[in-house]
């Protein structure tokens, strides 16, 4: 896949014509369908495997968690944000997180720091 994009990026960088402007135009066309697919196949809940773009589904499958986990309650939330359990140190405007440390972030913030590793929702316990 690295041999692919090095192509592509010589073709944007060596040349500056409308012939090569309509080529690159043709190619993102092509990628944006690729993407289309690929999101379509995760929203599905199919399985993408051991090619270039599997981290889509890993993105995907969380985003359909957060999501479902919002909306229906599980997750301890105030005031449309979400509390959240620190699992790697970080900084968050300006304030230095720490491994263990609880913060209430918005669902787009939570979602994003969720996804790189470093916070976890906390559910709401199940009372059985």
């Amino acid at each position: 896949m690295e041999k692919v994009v090095s192509t592509f990026k010589r073709l944007r960088y060596k040349y500056k014509d409308k012939i090569h402007d309509a080529e690159i135009k043709v190619y993102s066309e092509i990628a944006d369908s690729l993407f289309e697919m690929r999101l379509i196949k995760a929203i599905e809940g199919k399985e993408i495997k051991e090619s270039f773009d599997s981290w889509q589904n890993e993105a995907m499958g969380k985003m359909r968690e957060l999501y479902v986990n919002y909306l229906t309650g599980a997750y301890v939330t105030v005031n449309g944000k979400i509390f959240c359990e620190v699992k790697s140190d970080l900084s968050v405007d300006g304030i230095t997180l720490t491994q263990g440390d609880y913060v209430m972030l918005s669902v787009k913030r939570a979602f994003s720091l969720w996804l790189a590793g470093y916070v976890e929702p906390c559910l709401i316990a199940s009372m059985k």
